[in-house]
């Protein structure tokens, strides 16, 4: 066995209690008892007042605050989980260290989800995320303002709006995701990107502040 083995399962196994506290907060029994997440020790739990749903229940098929790139501290990093509403795993999903995962709306994030760290998702509302999609280091996906905005009759004018990310979608470094985006299957975002609204062209590259499509009918392995 090599020492990045090595060092793996020394940090699973420090993660083993808020593992254990995480799945009986969050699943019930029958599902808890299999530890289908896996928790790195360096996490912050915030809150876990909400629910996960998992449609395959398989031992650490949900890891959270392990992983990421050569980039990644583990050491000084905390992933931050918020739970106050409800998260659906549809499967194998990672979540790398440093991120930080706030819910209180629905989140659905399907199959082969890869976070590879320090990336924000805050859900207020509902952000639904396909199969084989990757979002890479220090994005944001939020699909509200945060703060309410009025207009002199106090009606609010920023409401939140719901955010889908098609199937192998791939969301490269800095970029931001906000309410009221529509990722199509296939699609690559550019580094630094600001999406705010719907893009439903398939397979296409999408960069550039206003973002706009560069290339279509392209590929990539994830």
């Amino acid at each position: 066995m090599n020492i990045d083995k090595i060092v793996k399962l020394v940090r699973y196994a420090g993660g083993l209690p808020k593992s254990i506290y995480v799945n009986f907060r969050l699943l019930p029994f029958n599902e808890a008892i299999r530890l289908p997440i896996i928790v790195s020790r360096k996490t912050k739990l915030r809150s876990l007042s909400g629910n996960v749903h998992l449609s395959k229940v398989k031992t650490g098929i949900v890891r959270i605050g392990f992983g990421g790139t050569d980039m990644m501290d583990y050491t000084y990093q905390r992933t931050i989980l918020k739970i106050t509403g409800d998260i659906y795993f549809q499967g194998k999903t990672k979540i790398g260290v440093g991120a930080r995962i706030m819910v209180s709306g629905t989140l659905r994030v399907g199959t082969h989800f890869d976070i590879t760290g320090d990336t924000t998702i805050i859900c207020a509302k509902e952000i639904e995320i396909g199969n084989h999609t990757m979002i890479a280091w220090q994005s944001i996906i939020m699909d509200t303002d945060q703060h309410a905005i009025y207009d002199n009759q106090q009606h609010i004018i920023n409401q939140d709006k719901k955010i889908t990310i098609g199937n192998n979608v791939w969301i490269g470094a800095k970029s931001f995701i906000l309410k009221g985006s529509n990722i199509a299957d296939g699609c690559i975002i550019g580094a630094n990107t600001t999406i705010t609204k719907p893009f439903i062209t398939k397979n296409s590259i999408i960069a550039g502040n206003p973002a706009k499509i560069l290339k279509e009918n392209i590929s990539w392995n994830h």
